[in-house]
């Protein structure tokens, strides 16, 4: 946000993928980021209804499910970011909606923030090649084999992908931070163009 208080997202629809087991420290530091720079955030989910949080070494909180994946539009929303969390990777994997999704914002060239081990799914939908990418260690063979090239740093972006390490907090804060940047030069250039 400007020192102005200006809200350089007012408006715009950023769309969170998601399903149940997602980190809920990686929506909660973006719903924040998010809301400060005026951007609404609207939750895409296979589940119905409500979708549970992982936190910590257990279930966390409930959030309302926005709009059901298997009806979900890329062209209705800004942005798309993907918490990381492997019980929720995992679950999403099993819908061919989640490649279509995906692969919608991708095509169209919108900024996509990918959190920490939410970059397996972004592998598992055939979306890494081409792309540069940063993540958890234990990824990097995986996306290399999938057309990838690795950057060995915290957070890299690469066209409309970033990719990067949540998994403490200092590391969620410069990932977010980065995030934003992001997405207010995406929606700056996009009202220039």
């Amino acid at each position: 946000m400007s020192k102005a208080g200006l809200k350089p997202l007012l408006g715009l629809k950023t769309a969170i993928l998601a399903a149940n087991g997602f980190h809920e420290a990686d929506l909660t530091a973006a719903q924040r980021a998010l809301a400060q720079a005026g951007a609404n955030m609207r939750i895409v989910s296979v589940e119905q209804g409500l979708v549970n949080s992982w936190s910590g070494g257990g279930w966390g909180h409930h959030f309302a499910v926005d709009t059901s994946l298997n009806t979900a539009l890329a062209s209705d929303y800004a942005f798309l970011i993907i918490p990381g969390g492997a019980k929720s990777v995992e679950k999403l994997k099993l819908t061919a909606h989640t490649r279509r999704f995906i692969n919608s914002f991708l095509a169209a060239g919108k900024p996509v923030a990918v959190f920490d081990d939410a970059l397996r799914i972004m592998i598992y939908t055939d979306n890494v090649k081409g792309y540069t990418l940063s993540g958890p260690p234990d990824l990097k063979e995986m996306a290399l084999m999938a057309g990838a090239s690795w950057a060995d740093q915290a957070i890299c972006l690469d066209k409309a992908l970033l990719t990067g390490l949540t998994f403490e907090d200092s590391c969620r804060r410069s990932f977010v931070e980065k995030m934003m940047d992001f997405f207010i030069s995406s929606a700056r250039m996009e009202i220039a163009a």
